[in-house]
């Protein structure tokens, strides 16, 4: 179990710094582009990095590329804090995507390697419940210790990051001659595995961070430009990512949700219809809710995303791709909204595109899942 604080602290990390970033870029009143190239070139590096990552990967050398990742973002993470110049953090926001690639990558690879065939649901689930509670976290605690300064940010970092890598120094793991997940698929759900379900993973994944990026990337700045203070901006992104891990762990037992397409269309489509909901009445309150509820949808994004790359044919290239496509959809998500936020002049373009997008998405899932049981002769 210890094993499952890295991806949290991790993730808490990274939140804590990102969210730093893009509220000091709203203090010094950086425009909305130089935003989304702050966010943008993290995922597009984050992208390559995670197919080349998901094409070595194997049991064996996975520890290894852990500790190295770990060691190196916290130190990065410091750098960002120095930084007040747009061209300096985007350097470092650049080289922070590749290493935080190759950990999570890394990590995935590890995790399936310790569990024990037939638990991979409910390793799934706590997989999902560490990396989303450790950003809320992250969230919160950005927005408790901004006021502090650099020092405390970045004194917070380096424990962090150290915790992390004694914890991966002293794990002892599973021997490699044992059978685990990644050579066995599980197939304890109600319907049998479809293959077919590993591309609308794909396109679920995709979608759910086309349409949370931007939400993260331009909330705070925006908020920041009207003078809400970063505590209170921190509270609706981090309830979102709790809500995102605790529901995500509470989908390990509903074994019924997995390959059917009444799931696929319920929380998407309903997501969809309260980012349409955001956008008619933008108010702080409304937004403040909207995105904390928000969080139901992307828990069951993420973990059925990652199940199904894991369960179904060569799982450390399906997981490369998938991490490939979390830095695609956010890089796309994010200038997509940013020139249509510039085009229209509605700052609150972001959840009309959300809801727009995740509405497609869903259609093209169902499209999916119904060729998936023709071609498959599945039932």
């Amino acid at each position: 179990m210890s094993i499952y604080i890295c991806p949290a602290l991790m993730d808490w990390l990274a939140f804590l710094i990102f969210f730093a970033v893009l509220y000091g870029a709203g203090e010094r009143h950086m425009t909305t582009a130089q935003c989304a190239w702050l966010g943008g070139l993290f995922q597009l590096t984050y992208m390559i990095s995670s197919l080349a990552a998901g094409s070595i990967l194997t049991r064996h050398n996975a520890r290894r590329m852990l500790l190295v990742s770990t060691g190196l973002f916290p130190l990065l993470g410091i750098l960002c804090f120095m930084s007040t110049r747009f061209v300096p953090l985007l350097v470092i926001q650049g080289i922070m995507g590749i290493v935080f690639a190759i950990f999570f990558n890394a990590f995935q690879t590890f995790m399936r390697g310790e569990t024990v065939p037939g638990s991979l649901k409910r390793t799934v689930g706590l997989y999902t419940l560490a990396w989303s509670l450790g950003s809320a976290f992250g969230l919160f605690s950005a927005g408790f210790f901004y006021r502090f300064g650099a020092p405390a940010l970045a004194g917070l970092t380096l424990l962090i990051g150290g915790i992390v890598f004694g914890i991966l120094l002293r794990y002892r793991s599973r021997p490699g001659h044992e059978t685990s997940a990644n050579d066995l698929v599980d197939r304890s759900s109600v319907r049998p595995v479809n293959p077919a379900y590993v591309w609308i993973g794909w396109l679920i994944i995709f979608t759910a961070m086309f349409v949370q990026r931007p939400v993260f990337t331009y909330f705070p700045s925006l908020s920041a430009q009207t003078g809400i203070s970063a505590f209170l901006v921190g509270i609706p992104l981090a309830l979102h990512m709790a809500l995102q891990g605790l529901v995500g762990y509470g989908l390990c037992p509903l074994r019924n949700l997995l390959y059917r397409k009444t799931s696929l269309w319920v929380f998407q489509g309903g997501a969809g219809l309260l980012f349409l909901l955001i956008w008619i009445w933008p108010s702080p309150v409304s937004c403040f809710i909207g995105i904390s509820l928000l969080g139901i949808y992307t828990a069951f994004a993420y973990y059925t995303a990652v199940f199904y790359a894991s369960n179904s044919g060569q799982r450390s290239f399906n997981i490369g791709v998938n991490e490939c496509l979390v830095g695609l959809g956010s890089f796309a998500g994010l200038f997509a909204v940013e020139r249509w936020m510039k085009h229209s002049g509605d700052v609150h373009a972001m959840y009309l595109i959300g809801g727009l997008a995740l509405l497609i998405s869903v259609g093209f899932q169902l499209g999916i899942a119904a060729w998936g049981r023709k071609v498959l002769n599945y039932v």
